[in-house]
């Protein structure tokens, strides 16, 4: 013995101090957990075990006793045994199957955990835990995709700690973001397979990590990357009919949409395509919810209208003849209701309700104020007055659903536009501040923090207008990860 004081490897595990008691410390004895001890070989941290039996311990295999971790395959169907939910430590990667393995873990015991309200609003595909089946399949897809995975987890954790251990956690990130990288520009040199669904769906997963961890304009990039595959493929239309790519394309539609809404309109990306893709985007939203993406269809519609306007304006001028078109948009904004929409979905219609009305306020709000920054609509007075209503509205709207943990997490944008609207009232701002840091750690998101930092640079500024706010290009989303489901299962 070195005289150090040793810590069982189950508080190792949870970043606390051990009272180094043998044979079990008394601190795991008091949790209700078996101490695994002190011994020099790490213990396997991931078992499956069969449901209703989590008390069982799995079989060690050879492989597993030499350091790597092993994954019993035996059992087919079964549940992950869920450590301590608040103590979770940040994925510890060591093995070909470990680094996906423990990923799996966190995503099951934290983030999925926190998906599971959003089933309250009824049933949802694509909110699941990941399970024995989907890990072996994962195991097989490419080295982007696994390491995307990977960094979508230590990018949960490090948004969830804040400071404490950024640094160790950062360093992981960028290791592994870079293999994820390497990996798919070498999938990308192969000119035969450089288009295929899985390249694309690396790149989506890479455009949301990017997103997440706040990686400057890495997101527009990825975003040109998906548009040029797309076309490639036969366009948007071919493709969003693909069940295995349906949830992919819609999540890219989501953040260059919205990602337009929150930049300089001399740097808004693809107006035009979204405006010709209009009915289509109407067509496959309507049937059915993204667990991402709330935004009200007929109003999501009008957001892209509003993004063209303000595109058009920049690059081509002619605002007189556009004020009528604004106009149009403006009243069909007014016009869309919130408890009719509702009364269309099965179940929860309070919920639903409450949804449409917050963001009706907010694409008011972003249809005056943007408009105006663009010189289509005037600063009168009568518009002026209606913004004020509609942001007291907006923030009402937003006290009940940022309570709500069935969608909290999809008011980030409506919250980003109340922070615009609310540059000459310093209570609205307060407001604002704190509910995008708490977001933040709840969600384990960059996303908000970016937005806050965002607007109180803009509240400081003297500035006035929506472009103002928005030096570059940003997108605001909460969405940390798609779908993959079927495309796993089909290599």
């Amino acid at each position: 013995m070195d005289g150090r004081k040793r810590h069982c490897w189950e508080c190792r595990r949870r970043y606390l101090v051990c009272d180094s008691a043998e044979p079990a410390c008394n601190r795991c004895i008091s949790s209700g957990i078996a101490c695994p001890g002190y011994g020099p070989i790490k213990p396997t941290r991931l078992r499956w075990v069969e449901p209703g039996k989590v008390s069982s311990r799995g079989r060690r295999s050879t492989k597993a006793s030499s350091g790597n971790a092993h994954l019993d395959t035996n059992k087919a169907t079964g549940e992950l045994v869920h450590a301590n939910h608040a103590m979770t430590p940040p994925p510890v990667l060591t093995s070909e199957i470990d680094h996906l393995a423990q990923a799996a873990q966190y995503f099951n015991e934290c983030i999925y955990r926190d998906l599971l309200p959003i089933t309250q609003l009824g049933h949802n595909p694509q909110v699941y835990s990941i399970t024995p089946t989907i890990l072996q399949q994962a195991v097989r897809s490419p080295s982007y995709l696994q390491f995307g995975m990977v960094c979508m987890t230590l990018n949960h954790r490090m948004n969830q700690l804040r400071h404490h251990q950024s640094m160790r956690l950062a360093e992981r990130f960028y290791h592994y973001r870079g293999i994820a990288i390497r990996s798919l520009s070498e999938q990308l040199g192969e000119t035969q397979h450089n288009t295929d669904d899985v390249v694309l769906a690396g790149v989506v997963t890479l455009l949301l990590v990017d997103v997440q961890h706040n990686a400057s304009l890495g997101w527009r990039w990825h975003l040109e990357g998906i548009h040029k595959i797309v076309n490639l493929r036969g366009g948007y239309p071919t493709l969003v009919r693909s069940k295995v790519l349906q949830p992919l394309l819609l999540s890219v539609w989501f953040v260059a949409v919205f990602g337009n809404t929150t930049g300089p309109a001399s740097d808004i990306s693809m107006a035009d395509l979204h405006l010709k893709s209009v009915p289509m985007m109407l067509d496959q939203y309507n049937n059915g919810t993204s667990p991402f993406h709330l935004c009200p269809p007929l109003l999501f519609a009008e957001i892209i209208r509003i993004n063209h306007l303000r595109w058009h304006v920049a690059r081509h001028g002619k605002i007189a003849s556009l004020s009528q078109t604004a106009g149009e948009t403006f009243q069909r904004i007014r016009d869309f209701s919130p408890e009719k929409w509702a009364g269309s979905k099965h179940s929860t219609q309070d919920i639903w309700t409450l949804v449409g009305n917050t963001y009706q306020a907010a694409a008011g709000l972003y249809c005056i104020l943007s408009l105006q920054s663009s010189s289509v609509f005037p600063k009168k007075s009568t518009l002026q007055s209606f913004c004020a209503s509609t942001g007291r509205a907006l923030q009402r709207a937003l006290k009940g659903a940022l309570s709500h943990r069935g969608i909290n997490r999809f008011m980030l944008w409506p919250l980003v536009t109340l922070g615009v609207q609310a540059k000459n009232d310093i209570v609205m701002r307060g407001y604002v501040s704190h509910e995008l840091t708490g977001l933040s750690t709840s969600m384990g998101t960059c996303s908000p923090l970016i937005a806050k930092s965002v607007l109180e640079r803009f509240w400081a500024s003297g500035e006035n207008c929506w472009d103002a706010c928005f030096d570059r290009p940003y997108v605001f989303t909460m969405q940390l990860a798609v779908d993959t489901r079927q495309l796993i299962a089909s290599l």
